[in-house]
């Protein structure tokens, strides 16, 4: 397994620009497979940097409907005619953002893309090639995190609160071995998890790949240090599993949870390798 962060807030050096957004390359399952594309062409560019062949790519997978995993989507395209992208069926919506508690502005997929003949839309979970799996349709079970409550969805004439069903993990199993990816964690990283164990998808070794969604970037606002604490527990009940957490995790959030899960909690940055 090869993972390559195409994307992400922070750097890891000076050699290579980073965004706010995210995007994987994974050679894995005998697959080529891209995860997310950033806001536009940085992970293209990215993966030029870095050796990576976007025409090989054998398919693509989109996390959710936000632009800053979306709006990358035309230059892929442009790099690779052929293959499909999958991704939950309410990926093309529109998204919003709420803001000074009555503006509502789109997040969501560039909306000509929204039309592109060789995306594939998931209405449950579904084994994309073997070993690897997109995990559909994540309950809030357990709903106690705030941070993406000023996201949005249209609903009749109005607006209300997302309820993430554009939201999906890509799973891949080689051996003994589980790779959880979760872009964001909208529904909660301890709920994805969650649904990830029923399906009966964990190994005896699990490492996840995510973005935590702890941090309110417009309004600069992190999940109290209780919810930290009761996600750390949450997330280290399950006894195997190592997490390498960015993006919308936020660096403060970040750092309460490594004092409690220690060396099992890991940072992602741009342009980083992970083989495994």
């Amino acid at each position: 397994m090869k993972i390559t962060i195409l994307v992400e807030n922070t750097p890891k050096d000076n050699s290579i620009p980073a965004e706010h957004g995210l995007s994987f390359y994974i050679e894995g399952c005998g697959k080529r497979i891209l995860l997310d594309a950033g806001q536009k062409s940085l992970f293209a560019e990215n993966a030029a940097r870095l050796g990576v062949d976007l025409a090989a790519v054998d398919f693509a997978v989109l996390s959710h409907g936000h632009g800053d995993h979306s709006g990358g989507l035309p230059a892929f395209r442009a790099a690779n005619p052929a293959a499909p992208i999958y991704m939950a069926r309410a990926a093309t919506r529109r998204c919003y953002l709420r803001r000074f508690g009555i503006l509502h502005f789109n997040v969501g997929m560039d909306r000509a893309f929204a039309k592109d003949a060789l995306i594939a839309p998931l209405d449950a979970d579904t084994e994309l090639a073997p070993g690897v799996t997109a995990v559909v349709g994540i309950p809030r079970a357990s709903a106690y995190l705030t941070t993406s409550d000023n996201l949005y969805m249209r609903k009749g004439l109005w607006f209300a609160r997302d309820d993430f069903a554009h939201e999906l993990a890509l799973v891949l199993r080689e051996e003994a071995q589980t790779f959880v990816f979760s872009s964001c964690s909208h529904t909660g990283l301890q709920n994805i998890m969650r649904r990830v164990a029923e399906a009966g998808l964990l190994g005896q070794e699990t490492r996840v790949f995510a973005g935590m969604h702890l941090f309110n970037s417009p309004g600069k606002r992190n999940e109290s240090a209780e919810l930290l604490d009761r996600l750390a527990g949450e997330l280290l009940a399950y006894p195997a599993a190592t997490y390498y957490a960015g993006h919308c995790t936020g660096q403060a959030a970040f750092d309460r949870l490594k004092a409690t899960m220690g060396g099992r909690l890991q940072p992602l940055r741009c342009g980083e390798v992970f083989e495994f």
